[in-house]
Order: structure tokens, then sequence, then C-alpha cells
């Protein structure tokens, strides 16, 4: 808040000749005012004042959120329940803070008194052979089998109906294994009770603002018997939310009956009679099915029957509608293919979450709260990212915008009620306290100062292409040009470069000497390289393209919902980001024949011990050759390809046939798996960014950005020019070696992943990840909207 402007003296006023005036009273001198009373209290009262203005610009942040953008469907009920807390293996919860959680929680009954392993949140230290939504709208079902170590299977299956939801659990598995189900309730605010019932058939009841009131009720079915009497637990402790399975573990209790095999049961002992916690625990065999209902009063005890017309009826549509979209049936896809590319899409909708509360954001050097926030997304990965990413949220909703328009819509307008006044989003969103538990407390905060590619850019200018989506959400559609404007204008303005048309991503580290090439994590490319030493006069390539895409998406959506003035402004700005002879000027090299970034940069740089104090040595970047202002030319790789990727080159222009060159060529980017990040070529090939950091976007293959270059040779291949040919034999030859590598890695582990080898195909890094590798499912399809 910028201070006030002292108001200017009034006039002296000159005397009038007819009036009278007394003898002028000499005024006392500044010090005798000083030392008055009156003058002691003025001092302390402006001094407070001055006090409590700075102390507020200190302590709370500049940054307001944007009024709220009205629901897409304004008939989506915040009391309808879905799998949207997708760090769960199977958790379930409605579109509101006011919600109760639902979740379940198993293990393997030990036959000795030893604590055992409990499986809750998706955890790829469970080592599980695989689990995934095989069938799921992310709306009302969802049908997902869980493979535990001994090659058991858990299959759960679920359906919403009004403002309850039933569900059936079924568990195959190795004959003379025993297994525990806890299935449990927690309440996210006050007004939320529960109270036990006697029998499973209403094993809870309960009261909510929300939902009013419910019970919930257990069936055990096809003559599956348990192995020991349930046990119920209910408290009104505040447990934190990463502790539930440890507060249940340690509330067991072991029960030891002569001639029988030990039981772990919950300690009902402590049970209280309401509580804002309550669990009941079915100790099972190696082989049982049991199902639970929540009955509310606005629906009727859903009966078994109904629950299996319900489940069918919903997976026809689904597999009705997968057809529609993506027309894989006649398409000569093996079955492992086919299997891969349903669970992509369903285990991404299966994995959609919603989350609500404060974000926190780092402004003046403090932690601030930004909030609150009701964010609707996708996530790139059940067990280890599961929130939102706003990178990643474009790719995503390239996927589901396919099958559910209106779920993208959703999306996006979710994550434009993010946004600062400013125009500012952030690019991770963590949310409450189940997302702040998945993420180590250094990366929690956010800068608004930092940016992160508008893919929702990308995303935006398939929907407003498509006629139908236009003419159903054309109110939705007007609502959201403003926001996409200010944030578009945010971007080019904060992360402008050191000339016009120039633009540089903020947030790398110019001090660190740990690092071989300091990080860019705003560019979500991480730790792919750029200027050596980074500076505010560098400029980045991938950057300048993004914002050409988006002036472009601007420029149709002011044509259409904008005034004229909007319009004109921002074909302005499309001519001048989309002008092909200025991005040659700023990035081309005619000597290395590519497009590049520019910064103070040496081509000669390494990781080398250093001593440091105390006789130790510390690995720190060390440079042979003195940096100087040039293109970054000694790397090659996905930065270097967005101005194809973003169709900015000529069909017509020899750069393109030069882009095409290097994408096909083994020594560069080309291998039978898919384009690696990052040439051969390179001395950041392969190469770690600190002693204990080892690559990332340093040579393995990412879908992302092979979906990106698929479809921008499948548009040059259908653009009149000298080069169709070459991009069409590519786009065929790359297509299938991804299909192929990526069908074979799921079949041998059960999982896609988050990028590829570049030298075997292996999978890599987190799994499941059903984030943008689930584009492999575009990918087949042929229909990448280009």
């Amino acid at each position: 808040m910028a201070p006030r402007n002292r108001r200017s003296q009034r006039e002296i006023e000159t005397p009038s000749a007819t009036i009278r005036y007394e003898p002028v009273v000499e005024p006392e001198s500044w010090c005798s005012f000083c030392c008055s009373y009156d003058a002691l209290v003025f001092l302390i009262l402006i001094a407070g004042a001055v006090g409590a203005i700075i102390l507020h610009l200190y302590l709370y942040p500049t940054i307001e959120k944007v009024h709220p953008l009205p629901n897409v469907d304004p008939e989506s009920a915040p009391w309808t329940w879905g799998t949207y807390r997708p760090h769960m293996y199977f958790g379930l919860r409605t579109r509101s803070p006011m919600s109760p959680l639902f979740g379940m929680m198993w293990y393997e009954q030990p036959n000795i008194m030893l604590r055992p392993h409990v499986r809750h949140w998706c955890n790829q230290d469970d080592r599980l052979p695989g689990y995934y939504w095989y069938e799921a709208d992310g709306r009302t079902f969802g049908k997902q089998n869980i493979t535990e170590l001994h090659k058991g299977v858990i299959q759960t299956d679920w359906v919403n109906d009004a403002n309850g939801f039933g569900a059936r659990v079924k568990l195959n598995m190795a004959k003379g294994r025993r297994y525990n189900v806890i299935l449990y309730f927690s309440a996210q605010e006050l007004g939320t009770r529960f109270r036990l019932g006697k029998h499973l058939s209403d094993i809870f009841y309960g009261q909510n603002e929300l939902l009013g009131s419910f019970k919930f009720s257990v069936n055990l079915k096809n003559g599956t018997k348990l192995h020991a009497s349930h046990s119920s637990m209910l408290t009104d402790e505040r447990i934190t939310i990463d502790q539930y399975h440890e507060y249940v573990m340690d509330n067991s209790q072991a029960i030891q009956v002569p001639n029988q095999p030990l039981h772990f049961i919950l300690n009902s002992k402590k049970n209280q009679e309401e509580g804002k916690f309550i669990a009941v625990q079915l100790n099972l065999g190696h082989q049982a099915e049991f199902e639970m209902f929540l009955q509310t009063d606005k629906l009727k005890p859903m009966q078994s029957d109904e629950f299996d017309h319900s489940l069918r009826t919903r997976s026809y549509n689904f597999n009705k509608k997968y057809e529609n979209a993506f027309q894989l049936a006649e398409k000569n896809y093996t079955k492992t293919q086919l299997k891969m590319a349903k669970v992509a899409i369903s285990n991404m909708l299966g994995s959609v979450g919603y989350w609500y509360g404060h974000s926190k954001v780092m402004f003046n050097n403090m932690l601030h709260p930004y909030g609150p926030h009701a964010l609707f997304s996708a996530v790139p990965s059940r067990p280890f990212f599961p929130r939102g990413f706003l990178w990643d949220e474009g790719f995503h909703q390239m996927l589901i915008r396919k099958i559910d328009p209106k779920m993208s819509l959703e999306v996006i307008v979710s994550w434009m009620n993010t946004m600062d006044t400013s125009g500012w989003i952030p690019r991770e969103m963590i949310v409450g306290a189940e997302s702040e538990a998945k993420v180590p407390a250094e990366f929690i905060p956010q800068k608004p100062d930092v940016a992160n590619p508008p893919t929702l850019f990308y995303v935006m200018d398939k929907l407003i292409r498509d006629e139908k989506t236009v003419g159903r959400y054309a109110g939705i559609l007007k609502l959201l040009f403003p926001r996409l404007e200010k944030w578009f204008h945010w971007i080019r303005i904060t992360q402008a470069g050191p000339s016009r048309g120039t633009f540089r991503w903020r947030g790398r580290n110019s001090t660190i000497l740990s690092e071989l090439n300091p990080k860019t994590l705003s560019s979500g490319l991480d730790d792919f390289p750029r200027a050596s030493h980074p500076s505010d006069n560098e400029y980045h390539l991938d950057l300048r393209c993004w914002l050409a895409l988006a002036s472009r998406v601007l420029a149709r959506l002011a044509k259409s919902y904008g005034t004229e003035v909007e319009y004109q402004r921002a074909s302005k700005a499309m001519e001048e980001l989309n002008n092909f002879d200025n991005l040659v000027k700023d990035h081309w090299s005619e000597e290395h024949l590519g497009f590049y970034d520019y910064g103070k940069h040496s081509v000669d740089v390494a990781l080398a011990p250093v001593p440091v104090t105390g006789g130790r040595f510390e690995y720190q970047r060390v440079t042979s050759r003195a940096p100087t202002y040039q293109l970054v030319t000694n790397v090659f790789g996905y930065n270097n390809l967005f101005p194809m990727m973003l169709k900015m080159i000529p069909s017509k222009s020899k750069t393109l046939k030069t882009i095409l060159d290097k994408i096909r060529d083994p020594n560069i980017l080309w291998t039978n798996y898919g384009l690696r990040s990052i040439s051969r070529s390179s001395p950041y090939y392969a190469a770690r960014n600190t002693e204990h950091d080892p690559p990332y976007w340093r040579g393995y293959i990412w879908i992302n950005i092979n979906y990106m270059v698929l479809s921008s040779l499948r548009h040059y291949a259908d653009q009149p020019g000298p080069y169709q040919d070459q991009a069409e034999k590519i786009f065929h030859e790359l297509r299938a070696n991804l299909v192929t590598n990526m069908a074979n890695q799921f079949e041998r582990t059960g999982f896609l992943w988050e990028n590829y080898d570049d030298k075997n195909g292996e999978g890599r890094g987190c799994h499941p990840f059903t984030g943008w590798s689930s584009l492999i499912l575009l990918i087949m399809s042929d229909n990448l909207d280009t």
C-alpha cells in the first residue's frame, strides 16, 4: 500500500480592509509545542498509525484472490460423492469443505506379535505389483483392481446416488492368508458427529450440515464369514490426517484364543458416545466379499441388485462414450495396448481430486496463507504427486476434454479461481493438510513472481475450436476470456526479458555453486540446461513460444467474446509474438542450425570437488572457460523444439527441415522408444546436476513432449509444403515406437511411468504416473487435433 500524499497547505487569506483584526499573537516556539502534553499525544498517535501501516504491509501480503467464477454446472451438487481423494487406494468425499472423509485401509494379519504394514495412502514403498482404475468416469462410478505382493487381488467398485454411495469390495488372495479391512469416516468440521450402532447393518450413524442424518451399513456377501467379531472405534480426539493408520494401529489389540490363530482387533475400551473419527474392522479370510452403503434422509436404502444394475449401466455408458471419443476398436492394437489405453483415461479420471483450504505463499520474506481455495483438478501421480500442478493440468485436460469437456471447463475455472488480482496463478496447489503431508516443507511455499508454462491455453485452443463445446458452454467461455487475458498480461509483463519480444523465466538461482546448471523449475523442464550462469539478461525460447500460442488463443476468444478494443489489442499482441522473423533474429543460430536460449554461458563447465572449511570437499560448478553472452548452442533437446511444437515455423521454411532432420537423427533425439529429452552429443546428456541430484530432463523420454511433437508432425504433414512426406514418415515411426514400448512396459510392470529410459525403454521415475503419460491414448487414437 503506497503512502497517501500529504494534502497541500491551504493558502493564507489576505486580510480584508473591512474586517477588524485583533493583534497577532506570536506563536509558541516549536520546542515548547513539542514539550506540551497535546503534542506528545499527537506524536504518539502518528507514530502508532505509521507503525500499524508498516506492520500491516509486512505481515499481510498484498495479493488478493479474484472473485470466483460461477460453477460450470450449476446442478453440480456439493454433496455428490466421488473418488476425490486421489492419494488413497480407496477413498471418497464430496466436493465440499464440510464433507466427511471416507477411507479404507487393510493389512495382512500376522500370525505372531508383529506390527503389520498398513495399506492406506498410495505408496511406492508398498511395492504393489499394480493398482489402477480400469473403468471410471470421475463422477459417478469406478472399478479398480489392486494387486497384492503375492498376486492376490482386491477389487473395489463404487457408485454414488443422491447424497450417498454404495461400494463393493472383493478379496481373492492366496490360500491360507488372512486380511483385516478397516473402514472409517472422519469429520472435517465441528458440526459433524458420529455414533456407533450395534450391528454391521447399522454400524455407524452420523449427523452433518451437508448431508443431514445418515447411516452406514456393511453387508457380508456370498457366504463370507468373519474370523473374529467385527470391532469398532469411536473417538473425539484430534487426529492429524496423515496419522489415521498409525492411530488405528496404536489403538489395536491382539487376541489369542487357545487353538485359534492370533487376531488383531480395534480396542473398543476407549470408545466414546460421540466423536469425529469412527472405524470398523472386518477380520477376513483369503476370499471375501462385502458391500457398504451410506444412506441419508434423501436416499432410500440401496439394495444389492440396485447396486449391480447401477454399476452395469454406468459401465456401459462409460464404454460407449469412450469408444465414441477414441475409436480404438477398429484399429489393429493388441489386447495389452487396448488395456493400457483404457487404464490411462480411467485412472486419470479416477484420480481427479478436490481440496479446500489455504495454500502458502512466500511474500516479503515471510510465509503467508493464501486463499481459501476450492481446487478441482487432476493429478500427475496418486502416490507421488497427488495434488494440482499448473503446467501438468493443460496436458491432463487434453485427454479429459475428449470424453468430458464439461469436466475440463470445471477444472479450468477452478484453476482460474486461484488467481490473484494481479493475474498470478500458483504453479503448485498444495492446499490443506492432505496435500501438505505429501510434500517436503521446503517445497510448500509458492512465490508470487514465479510463472509456469500456460498449458491451459494449449487445451483452450482445442476447446474453442470444438463447435459443440462452444455452442453449449459459450457463457462460461465468455467469463473465462478476461481471466485468461489477465493471466497472459501478467506473464508477458512480469517475465519480460532484456529487450522487447524476449522473455525470461524467473526463479533461477544465480548464486548457487552446487548445481552444474542452475535449475529452471518455473519452466516445467526443471534441470534442462539453460545458460550456465543465470542473469537478468538471458531469455528463453520456450517461454516466447508459449506466449505466442496464448496470444493466438486470446485473439480467437476476443473476437467471439470481447469488445472491438480488446480484439484489436489481442490481435496486435498475436501479430508481434508470432512474428517468425523476430523469432529467428532473437533465437536462431545459422552456424548450429537451431533455435536456442540466450544468456551468460560457458561451454566448458563441470562439477568438481572444491576444498571448503574444515578440510572437507564439496562438489561445485567450475568453469574452465569464462562465460560470455551467447546463444546456448551446446544444448539441443525438447526446449529447442518449441517453435515447431507450437507451430510457429512456416510449413515451407527450410528451418522446418533442419528441425525434422535433428529429430530423426539417432545421435541427437531419435530412439526406438520415443524422443529423448536432450541430444546425446550435449555435454549435459545424462549428467548429474549436483553430487546427489540425478539427471531428470537430460535424456529420458517424456510423453507430454512426444505428444506435442506428434501433434505438430501431424500438422505439418497436412500442410502444403516440401516437407510433408518427411513429417508424415516421422509421425508414423514415432507413434509406433511410443505405443509399442509403453505397452511392453505396462505388460511387464503393470504401470504407466513418469518417463522412460532412452537406452532400453524401461519405465523410470514414479509410478503409476497416469498424468501426461496417459496421452498415449490420444496418440493411439490418431485424434491429435492439430
